[in-house]
């Protein structure tokens, strides 16, 4: 009977260990591209909140301002007219900070620069959802409302009538505030631009437009591969709104 030997064949030590250093070359430059993908996605994601919200803010603050002044003149003509007769000089009673008639108010500290206090005054319109406070609410009509802007713990908050201040947007780290000026009261054209402590209580009634700068965290800064990002905030974006209820 004959005897056939057979010898086992398969793989060697070394070529399995080639084979798993090449898994394991693989499998790193996967697992390499899976987490640049998402550092990309969560920078552009987070990129994209700080663009909105800077976009609310401006518009909320533009609102807030273009609405300063505003009092239901249109009631003067009704059947029921109010007495005395609306103006802005009897509408904004003085209260302090105001001064009678004013309607703007502002403050600016030259040992913190970047955090100013903005206030703006107007009338609740009687027809319902016409006029809205900075918080996006409904005041009873006929009454005075104050809008008062500032920021706290890196965000910027609002107070209605002196009440609890509550974030409208968060990441703003600086508010600056600038007042075009006219000459006088009866000139409606911007002679210059001044901060709060610039201005003269008279200058007060002469605001046109107001130039609004906000300075926002840099949410990459910090961040593993992002070695441009060496600022702990963004650029300053600005606008320019004028107050149409101040115009003589």
């Amino acid at each position: 009977m004959n005897m056939h030997r057979h010898n086992q064949r398969g793989l060697s030590l070394i070529s399995l260990m080639i084979a798993l250093l090449i898994g394991t070359f693989l499998l790193a430059g996967l697992f390499a591209v899976w987490f640049q993908t998402r550092q990309t996605f969560s920078a552009q994601s987070q990129l994209a909140q700080v663009q909105d919200n800077q976009r609310m803010a401006l518009i909320i603050l533009g609102n807030a301002v273009q609405t300063a002044g505003y009092y239901p003149v249109a009631a003067n003509y009704s059947s029921t007219p109010p007495s005395p007769l609306y103006q802005q000089s009897t509408v904004f009673i003085a209260k302090t900070p105001f001064a009678q008639g004013q309607t703007i108010y502002g403050t600016h500290s030259t040992s913190n620069p970047t955090n100013d206090m903005l206030e703006l005054r107007f009338m609740a319109d009687p027809t319902s959802g016409n006029t809205l406070d900075c918080l996006g609410q409904t005041d009873t009509a006929k009454t005075l409302v104050t809008n008062t802007f500032q920021i706290t713990n890196n965000n910027l908050t609002c107070s209605v009538n002196g009440n609890t201040a509550q974030t409208i947007v968060a990441g703003v780290q600086g508010f600056e505030v600038y007042y075009g000026v006219s000459s006088n009261a009866t000139d409606n054209s911007v002679v210059e631009y001044l901060t709060a402590d610039q201005m003269s209580s008279a200058q007060w009634g002469y605001v046109q437009s107001v130039n609004l700068q906000l300075t926002f965290v840099n949410p990459l800064y910090g961040l593993p591969g992002q070695p441009g990002q060496t600022s702990s905030t963004l650029p300053v974006i600005s606008r320019i709104v004028s107050l149409p209820q101040q115009a003589k």
